[in-house]
């Protein structure tokens, strides 16, 4: 079943200076979106959603690469992230079909070359409903330094007959972070608790 495309959409943002202070290298942001029509619309809820495969793969590609060309290239989407929001016409479900699939990630990782899972949410809202997506970074979720979310508001989508999917990125960490690993967290807090059990004993 392939996938009817309504219209992309690119939003980018760069950061210059965060508290009076001027960033070393902008900070660029992007997320894009694609507008579908939703193929599983009026199919009910017993309807067989295995096309998602197909479409997912497609459109982990199509939004991968656009991302791409907003950030300056592969190399500079250092951090992702999805969202995908159906209209009020059809399921949550039909999201999940397309975007919880493993055909998805890998079409959008074969063009970044990460290796990372996508963090996601999904919902269903009207046109113009807010669409959160959250980023981590591209191979490491460890890295707390790479968390963040951005929300693009497609005025005139989804209609009840549309699913939009948005894949989002980032060019490094938030600026001047300073949280580190969440893995070093778990070091540091294993060695506290062997500490005080020691203590206790």
């Amino acid at each position: 079943m392939p996938v009817r495309i309504r219209n992309t959409i690119v939003h980018t943002e760069d950061l210059f200076e965060e508290e009076d202070r001027v960033l070393d290298t902008p900070w660029r942001t992007a997320v894009v979106a694609a507008v579908i029509e939703n193929p599983w619309y009026g199919t009910g809820t017993d309807g067989d959603l295995s096309a998602g495969l197909e479409i997912g793969e497609e459109l982990g590609v199509h939004l991968a690469e656009a991302l791409c060309a907003a950030l300056g290239g592969p190399d500079q989407v250092q951090a992702y992230g999805k969202a995908a929001v159906v209209g009020l016409g059809g399921e949550v479900e039909h999201t999940s079909a397309i975007i919880h699939t493993p055909r998805f990630g890998k079409g959008a990782r074969s063009v970044i070359g990460s290796t990372g899972l996508i963090y996601s949410t999904n919902s269903r809202g009207p046109a113009g409903a807010i669409i959160t997506v959250p980023i981590t970074h591209r191979d490491d979720d460890a890295l707390r330094d790479y968390y963040m979310s951005f929300d693009i508001v497609p005025a005139e989508s989804p209609a009840p007959d549309e699913i939009v999917i948005a894949l989002a990125g980032a060019t490094g960490p938030r600026p001047f972070a300073r949280l580190g690993s969440r893995a070093q967290d778990k070091v540091a807090m294993d060695a506290e608790a062997r500490m005080l059990e020691g203590a206790t004993q």
